[in-house]
């Protein structure tokens, strides 16, 4: 597989939700997605479009549109997008991580049915805005809210993250991530605030 041109490959991200305007964004941009595609082998996370980030990039770009996931089989990186909206000038807009969406592609499948990603990344200022905690794993691209569906047993029992939030009126999940502290098999349970 040949490298794509670095304009080429400036449009695709743009494309995929990602706001470049140096050559440094560019870079950032870049690693973030190494970081995070989960529709094939891992890439190396250097900034660097060779030949395989290239063919991811084409993949994700193919899948955009066509109308499937671009980030993993079923979720686009504008999904995880931090909601600030561009508010924040220093905010990377998108710096999900592959485990998470690993965990979120898992969470789906066992939950037998699509869903709507709340929020999942969050950039210092917006989650200082919204009242999450500093030490938010939203703030590292690992963790996604979800509707409140399920009980916190049944995604325990699905060994899909090693944290789970619920709602304190609810009593439904409606946190995952794939932080430090817990396990898959034994996840950290506790009231979400945010």
């Amino acid at each position: 597989m040949a490298t794509i041109s670095k304009s080429t490959a400036t449009s695709i991200l743009r494309g995929l939700g990602w706001r470049i305007r140096s050559d440094t964004e560019f870079t950032r941009c870049v690693k973030n997605f190494q970081a995070g595609w989960n529709l094939g082998p891992a890439l190396t996370v250097d900034g660097s479009v060779g030949p395989a980030t290239s063919a991811a990039l084409l993949k994700s770009e193919s899948n955009r549109k066509a109308g499937r996931g671009t980030a993993s089989a079923h979720f686009d990186f504008t999904e995880v997008m931090c909601r600030c909206g561009g508010t924040y000038p220093s905010c990377q807009r998108i710096w999900m991580k592959r485990s998470a969406f690993r965990m979120m592609e898992s969470y789906r499948s066992k939950s037998g049915r699509p869903y709507t990603v709340v929020s999942a990344c969050r950039c210092p200022s917006h989650n200082k805005r919204v009242g999450g905690s500093p030490t938010s794993r939203h703030l590292t691209g690992l963790a996604s809210d979800v509707q409140p569906y399920f009980s916190t047993t049944k995604v325990k029992s699905w060994q899909v993250a090693t944290h789970i939030g619920y709602g304190s009126e609810s009593r439904k999940v409606k946190h995952i991530d794939v932080g430090k502290g817990g396990t898959r098999t034994s996840p950290i349970i506790y009231v979400d605030g945010k």
